[in-house]
């Protein structure tokens, strides 16, 4: 689609909107979002990208009023071609050396909030998700796969750590299933960087069913300081506990079932395992 080709469809059922400049976003992995004032217009991709944002409508209808943070309102639009409209939640992305910066008191603020949404989130009946068209999150690879592509890309060094971490991924048991987020990085966060306020999360196309902990491990993205303090409140919030090994265990998997994409260059998601391979091996508790 021609910058044209958006506005026309986006002026049939917005003519209000027909003055204001467009700004589009291509970098999403389902639709490209096109910004105009206040206002976001998510145009799916790919065919098989249509019943994803018209599932993340039916979710997010379900998930907006029962959570404690914002979340988008979206309107879905079948004419002249399905695509969905939502006013923008104020805030940009947050990711590493943005959250370093922040004050103890600020990261502790942003945990407690994810706690929250979390937790609210959690509680929502995994028969009211299904009958919102949720179904399970996919699992990862088995481990004899991702090592096989992961071992032409990681250093030798990491070879056994690797092997250890997807052996132990592969042995954990099933566990309670919960409706769940599983997308929750800072990509998908609108932050206020001048207050230093999370107010709001986005991108619901990834939401289903499956494990607590895999759940609470993509903040790791932006810090495992904020897990960890994520993890904390959570546990206060619910009474759960968390095994906070399993969800370090979800992040290395997830680094590693990574290794193979295209998305960015390889050397972004290989220093992504390194990373996290540090990270473990600095914590006793987390250690293979």
């Amino acid at each position: 689609m021609t910058k044209d080709d958006y506005r026309a469809a986006i002026v049939s059922v917005r003519p209000d909107l027909a003055g204001l400049p467009l700004t589009i976003h291509t970098g999403g992995w389902d639709s490209d979002a096109v910004e105009v004032g206040a206002i976001i217009f998510k145009f799916p991709k790919r065919p098989d990208a249509i019943p994803r944002l018209r599932k993340e409508a039916q979710l997010l209808a379900l998930i907006r009023p029962r959570v404690p943070l914002t979340v988008p309102d979206m309107r879905l639009h079948e004419q002249p071609m399905v695509f969905s409209e939502h006013a923008k939640i104020p805030g940009e992305m947050i990711e590493t050396p943005q959250y370093e910066v922040l004050t103890s008191p600020q990261r502790q603020a942003m945990a407690d909030t994810l706690a929250r949404f979390y937790a609210a989130l959690h509680d929502i009946p995994t028969e009211a998700a299904r009958g919102a068209g949720a179904g399970p999150k996919p699992s990862w690879p088995p481990g004899v796969e991702i090592m096989a592509e992961a071992e032409a890309i990681l250093p030798a060094e990491l070879h056994i750590w690797a092997r250890d971490v997807l052996a132990a991924y592969d042995a954990l048991p099933s566990g309670e299933e919960i409706f769940g987020y599983f997308d929750g990085h800072g990509w998908n966060m609108a932050f206020d960087h001048a207050r230093g306020v999370l107010n709001g999360v986005y991108d619901f196309a990834d939401a289903g069913l499956g494990p607590r902990a895999r759940d609470l491990n993509y903040s790791s993205f932006i810090s495992a300081d904020l897990t960890d303090r994520l993890v904390s409140a959570y546990q206060d919030l619910t009474g759960f506990r968390i095994d906070r090994r399993e969800v370090a265990l979800h992040t290395a998997v997830q680094r590693l079932a990574e290794l193979g994409e295209d998305q960015k260059s390889p050397g972004w998601f290989l220093a992504n395992v390194v990373q996290w391979y540090d990270y473990m091996q600095s914590r006793p508790e987390l250690r293979l």
